[in-house]
Order: structure tokens, then C-alpha cells, then sequence
């Protein structure tokens, strides 16, 4: 039964998603000189890509690269139709994914509320609720004028299931008096106070979140007891140096054979956590985290200099967004043995330094500088 409860919502996220493929607008080649060339693909083998391409002043030309320059090759769709997409998977209850689609959706334009109101629904369901309650608050910081309605009555709602009953009706009134002449508006409103005051009454009960969110609350607590202890310090570094692994797979799926990272906290933040409460905290606790990364040195030397440099900024700041408070650093190292021991040996390094005011990249190997990329014009004295 529960099967064929959930059929109606399987087919309209393969329907979703099926929309979301067949809309396809065009594909872009990234070449690893870091150009990139947009067109339609005709042809991909392991030799070479042909696409067809625009030129300037009318007409089509097709072009021939060779695989070995190419970095990876990204389809293009419509923001419409990515958020089509998104809400496919919310209906179909897959939240963690919907939740990674809507936050990027969300970092592409903050003030969109269709994409803020995805990902708080998503977030309400895996549990995160003051983060979903912060997503669309933010929405009202950005938006002052023309606000929808639709987030501003979900987010009064999540006021309520917290008890919080003043921000509740306050939030609810406010969409009320945005559009006055609405009678549906003024209607859904005016059920929703009085529902409220039932509710601070005690003659309505909300015992669904209370139930869920223990459930949820020891799932965590078991969850975090342990962790591949050969990847990170806690079960939070592992988690998060295996997303970092898999973005850097994206582009490079071979390149990374292990990796480490640590974190640092305070206490209490720590207890929060392990007591099963939310990750953000901790997040936001953090004081001193570091990656190593142990690579292929083989598919490290290959890789061009600014593309190594990339890649390191890209583990840099997507640590630093999600530790606010420390001061990342990633380190590149390969494994070699040495009389049958093995023996560690630094690649590259890239880490804040205060007295710049940057990140900076070192590189202990031979430059593979890429002959296509121009060379900076260094002021003569």
C-alpha cells in the first residue's frame, strides 16, 4: 500500500525531471587553458568532441577538439526549468536533493522566493528547521517591497509549529496587508489567526513535529557515535571531506585516493552536537579545520598550474562558507613506498595569509604552466 501511495509521486518526479532533461538549451565545453566554448554536440568519443557552434555575423561552424584538452562538458538549462526540476523531487519527498538543488538555486539570485521557499520545504523535511525558518527570514531582509505571500504564510506557519505565536501572527498579518482587496487572501489569513489561538489555547495539539524531531534527534545521536576514523576527527569532518571529495570527482574522478581532515570546536558546541542538535552550530563553532588531501602524483603533475590553483580555491572557500570562523587549510600530498614504509610528500598547500589579506597557493613541484594562457606584463623598473 505504501508503494502505491507513493506511485503518483514518482511519476511526477520522473515527469519533472524528464522536462528538466528534454529542455536542454545547450552544452559548454570547459577546456583546461579555462576557455570555454557553448554550442550543440554532435559527436563525443574518446578521441574528440565536434560541436556546432554560432559565429559572428549569422550562421554555424562546427569544431573539432580533442579530448585530452578538454576539462569536463556541462549541459545548460533555464533557471525555470531547474526549478521545475527542484520541485519534482520535493513532491517526490527526495528532500536531500532538493535541498542541494534549491541552495544553488538560492546563491544564483537570493531574492527569489520561489527558490528560498523550496529550500525551506526541503529543510523542513530532513528536520532542519531553524535553518528553513532563517532562509525565508533572509527573504524578508532582501525583499521589502512586493513580498510573496505564499513564503511569508509557510514561514508564519513555521512560527506557529515553534510556538513562536507572536512572530506567528505578526508575519501572517503582514501578507494579509499586502494585497487587502485579495478576499481569498483575507480569508486564509483570518483561519490562520484563529488557528493560532487555538492552538496557544491548547485545543489544538501540533504533537507531529515534537515526535519527529526526537526521532530525528536520536537518529543523530546514533549517527555521529562513529566514523571512518581514517578520513577525519568526527563523524561532521568525514561527512563534509567526502562532499569535497565528490565535487573535486566532478571534474577529476581519479585524482583524489584519500583524504583527512580535522576540526576544531568548543566544548559546548561539541556536546550540542553530539547531544543531536544542529549541525549549524557547529558550523558555526568551528575554529580551526584542515584538509589533506592525498592525490595520484601522476594526475597532479599533469594538471596545469592554474588549474591546480583552482581546484585548491575551491576546497579553500567552500570550507571557509561552511566554517565561517576559521582559517582553512588544504594540503596536497602523494604517497610513495620506501622500503616498504610509506612516505608522504607535499604537492601544493593553500592556506589565509593575514599579511596579504589573501589565500595564497605553494606548490613544491616543477611548473606545468599551460602554453595557451598568456603571460601577465610584469612592470619593468
Amino acid at each position: 500500500m505504501a508503494a502505491m501511495r507513493r506511485l503518483p509521486q514518482i511519476v511526477l518526479v520522473a515527469a519533472g525531471l524528464l522536462a528538466f532533461i528534454g529542455m536542454a538549451r545547450a552544452e559548454t565545453v570547459y577546456l583546461k587553458s579555462g576557455n570555454k566554448i557553448t554550442g550543440k554536440i554532435l559527436e563525443n568519443n574518446d578521441e574528440k568532441v565536434r560541436i556546432e557552434i554560432q559565429v559572428e555575423g549569422g550562421g554555424k561552424a562546427v569544431m573539432k577538439i580533442d579530448k585530452s584538452r578538454i576539462d569536463r562538458i556541462e549541459t545548460e538549462t533555464t533557471r525555470a526549468e531547474k526549478l521545475t526540476a527542484a520541485e519534482a523531487l520535493l513532491t517526490a519527498e527526495e528532500f536531500r536533493r532538493a535541498e542541494t538543488e534549491f541552495r544553488e538555486l538560492v546563491r544564483q539570485e537570493p531574492k527569489d522566493h520561489r527558490a528560498r521557499l523550496g529550500l525551506a520545504k526541503a529543510l523542513v523535511g530532513i528536520y532542519k528547521y531553524e535553518e528553513a525558518v532563517k532562509t525565508l527570514e533572509h527573504y524578508l531582509l532582501l525583499v521589502d517591497r512586493d513580498r510573496n505571500t505564499d513564503l511569508m504564510l509557510y514561514l508564519a506557519d513555521q512560527y506557529l509549529q515553534a510556538r513562536n505565536y507572536r512572530d506567528a501572527k505578526k508575519t501572517a498579518r503582514e501578507a494579509a496587508d499586502l494585497y487587502p482587496q485579495d478576499k481569498g487572501l483575507q480569508a486564509t489569513v483570518d483561519d490562520f489567526l484563529k488557528r493560532c489561538d487555538r492552538v496557544k489555547s491548547g485545543s489544538e495539539q501540533l504533537k507531529e513535529r515534537e515526535t519527529a524531531e526526537s526521532a530525528e534527534r536520536k537518529r543523530r545521536i546514533e549517527e555521529r557515535k562513529s566514523w571512518d576514523k581514517d578520513k577525519g576527527n568526527s563523524f561532521e569532518s568525514v561527512a563534509f571531506g567526502m562532499k569535497l571529495e565528490d565535487w573535486t570527482a566532478e571534474s577529476n574522478e581519479k585524482l583524489i585516493l584519500g583524504r583527512y581532515m580535522e576540526i576544531d570546536a568548543d566544548k559546548d558546541a561539541w556536546n550540542s552536537y553530539l547531544s543531536g542538535g544542529d549541525e549549524i552550530s557547529l558550523h558555526e563553532n568551528v575554529t580551526r579545520c584542515e584538509m589533506k588531501f592525498v592525490v595520484d602524483e601522476t594526475r597532479w603533475l599533469e594538471m596545469y598550474d592554474h588549474v591546480k590553483a583552482v581546484l585548491i580555491y575551491g576546497w579553500y572557500y567552500q570550507m571557509k562558507a561552511r566554517y565561517p570562523k576559521s582559517f582553512p587549510s588544504v594540503t596536497v600530498v602523494s604517497i610513495s613506498k620506501d622500503g616498504g614504509k610509506e612516505k608522504e610528500k607535499k604537492l601544493a598547500r593553500g592556506s589565509w595569509d593575514g599579511r596579504k589579506d589573501q589565500v595564497v597557493v605553494d606548490r613544491w613541484t616543477k611548473e606545468n604552466r599551460d602554453p595557451g594562457r598568456p603571460i601577465r606584463n610584469k612592470a619593468v623598473k
